[in-house]
């Protein structure tokens, strides 16, 4: 019994820790280059939050005025079968604290599924390394 009320004590005081590791994002949308294309480009804000609220992180939306600790922008190309564009992560001074040039993988059913996997993947790895210390 005293075991198991100190292990409850040990997962208490952790609590708090945990909580300040906690990482929101604000996905800025993103924006079509002709006027035409919104509704797709729309389709990739929503996939990139999806898949950045599955792997763990909290997601704002680019509208609400709740305080984030950093912005995630996107821009991306069609280039044939592939999406492909570079993507950064600012703090909430502008300055860049993660940048990549991500592609969508080949052999996919969706290019867009798989831009959006591939940079929530890179943008958990990177949080994961920050927050390890590395």
């Amino acid at each position: 019994m005293k075991l198991k009320a100190l292990i409850f004590g040990a997962l208490l005081l952790t609590l708090p820790a945990l909580a300040q590791k906690t990482t929101t994002i604000r996905v800025a949308p993103l924006v079509a280059s002709h006027p035409m294309e919104q509704e797709y480009a729309d389709v990739m804000t929503a996939k990139l939050i999806a898949h950045l609220t599955s792997a763990g992180i909290a997601v704002v939306e680019g509208e609400s005025d709740e305080d984030t600790d950093a912005v995630l922008k996107v821009t991306y190309s069609q280039r044939g079968p592939y999406l492909e564009g570079p993507v950064r992560l600012t703090d909430m001074h502008g300055r860049v604290i993660w940048a990549d040039e991500i592609r969508s993988k080949p052999f996919t059913r969706s290019a867009s599924t798989s831009f959006a996997e591939t940079v929530a993947q890179k943008v958990e790895d990177f949080l994961f390394k920050q927050r390890a210390g590395k």
